[in-house]
C-alpha cells in the first residue's frame, strides 16, 4: 500500500510542475499594440498608424506622388491579432493633400510586423514600433559616426 501511496504523491507534484513549462497566456488588451507603428511598403509608399489603449486609431498612408489617404478606426487585440472593426475615411483636404482612406486592412507579419493593405491593388506597407525603430536608427547612425578602426590594430602594417 505504501507504493501506492508514494506513486500519487509523485504524480502529484509532477502535475504541478508541469504547469510551469506553458507559454503565457496570449494578450488581449487594448494596449498590446497602442502606439505609434511607421513603415514602408514598395512604390515609395509611407504609412504611418497611431493606434490608442481604448481601441481608436488613425491611419494615414502617402504614395510616391505625395499625397495623403487617411482614416480614423476602430479596432481591438483578439489574442494577439488586430481585428479592424470600423473604417472612418477623413475628410478630403487638398490643401493638406489628403484624401480619404475608404478601405484597409490590418495583419500581423513576422515578429512585430503589421502588414496594412489599402486595397487588393496597392502593395503593403509593412509597419514596426515607432521606438524600435528610431533604436535601430539610432544604432546606424552611431555605427556610422564611429571613426574607422587602425589597421594597424588588427594585423594590418
Amino acid at each position: 500500500m505504501n507504493w501506492l501511496r508514494m506513486s500519487f504523491v509523485l504524480f502529484g507534484g509532477f502535475l504541478a510542475t508541469c504547469g510551469h513549462a506553458q507559454s503565457p497566456p496570449l494578450d488581449s488588451s487594448p494596449g498590446y499594440f497602442a502606439g505609434d507603428w511607421i513603415g514602408t511598403g514598395a512604390r515609395d509608399n509611407f504609412c504611418f498608424m497611431r493606434l490608442a489603449a481604448d481601441g481608436t486609431g488613425t491611419v494615414l498612408a502617402m504614395g510616391g506622388s505625395g499625397d495623403w489617404l487617411g482614416a480614423r478606426i476602430r479596432w481591438r487585440n483578439q489574442r494577439q491579432s488586430i481585428v479592424v472593426m470600423s473604417v472612418q475615411p477623413m475628410p478630403n483636404d487638398p490643401q493638406k493633400r489628403l484624401a480619404p482612406l475608404t478601405q484597409l486592412t490590418l495583419s500581423l507579419g513576422f515578429g512585430s510586423t503589421i502588414h496594412l493593405t489599402l486595397d487588393k491593388n496597392s502593395p503593403a506597407c509593412e509597419l514596426q514600433r515607432r521606438a524600435g525603430v528610431q533604436r535601430n536608427v539610432d544604432a546606424a547612425e552611431l555605427l556610422l559616426s564611429t571613426p574607422p578602426s587602425d589597421a594597424r590594430g588588427h594585423g594590418g602594417k
